[in-house]
């Protein structure tokens, strides 16, 4: 079947949403994320694009870019391949990181720029990440809030304000919920190491989780199996959690 094609913004702003292959974490620590803005900001002076604003999930990324030299489908081709190539070399695997195909959509009058900039920013609370906006510091929020950011300079903040009309209605926007409709990853948010740990008591039964380092190994994957079943569960996690490495848990 053919696929759909994206459809152009006449503003040639987009709101982009990138998803970890079968949501799969893309982000396992802070360095990971730190790249990530570093790539963004390597490919926005190459391609002259405006970023006007960001969130970093564990599983996805949303994105609000202004077109520059490239297209979108570029910029984020450019973005994959180079954050992919060094995620790949920093955990020794192999593969695709990322799902197939990125999901955009245009924002093209004041009212969807307002509105999709407190959508995004509002990710980390609608997931239960954070109480509020200004608590999560892995989107742009902070860079519209007090001008310091991971990576200085990354957002262009003016085209945004003057939509918004001030800092002040800005803010104070962002304390309410954004009931429009965008693109969603449909985020599951992460389980906690109580949650990980009943299923695995559970699972053992009498049996402390240092008898998985004696178990074999057909048992064992069993095991890891049921864990990574658990929604909201990432194999770093679970890994840290029951004493196993990274590798053996992907594996299992």
């Amino acid at each position: 079947m053919s696929r759909t094609a994206r459809r152009r913004s006449a503003s040639g702003i987009h709101h982009v949403m990138a998803r970890g292959l079968n949501k799969q974490d893309i982000f396992l620590d802070k360095d990971d994320r730190f790249r990530y803005l570093k790539t963004l900001a390597a490919v926005k002076e190459k391609t002259g694009i405006k970023v006007y604003a960001y969130c970093l999930m564990s599983n996805h990324v949303h994105l609000l870019l202004s077109e520059g030299q490239e297209t979108v489908g570029d910029v984020m081709k450019r973005m994959g391949s180079s954050y992919v190539l060094w995620y790949n070399h920093k955990y020794e695997r192999l593969g695709y990181l990322f799902q197939d195909r990125f999901r955009s959509e245009p924002v093209e009058t004041r009212e969807d720029l307002v509105a999709v900039v407190r959508y995004i920013h509002q990710n980390p609370v609608e997931a239960g990440l954070a109480a509020d906006s200004s608590h999560y510091v892995w989107s742009s929020f902070l860079a519209y809030a007090s001008g310091k950011e991971h990576e200085p300079g990354l957002t262009d903040t003016t085209h945004v304000l003057d939509a918004f009309g001030s800092l002040d209605q800005f803010i104070t926007s962002h304390r309410k919920p954004c009931e429009r409709p965008f693109v969603e990853a449909n985020y599951q948010s992460r389980a906690t190491p109580r949650q990980i740990l009943a299923v695995a008591n559970r699972i053992l039964r009498d049996r402390p989780l240092e008898s998985l380092k004696t178990m074999g190994a057909e048992d064992r994957n069993r095991f890891l199996r049921e864990l990574k079943a658990v929604p909201g569960t990432s194999y770093a996690q679970i890994a840290s959690l029951v004493g196993l490495s990274k590798k053996m848990v992907e594996r299992a």
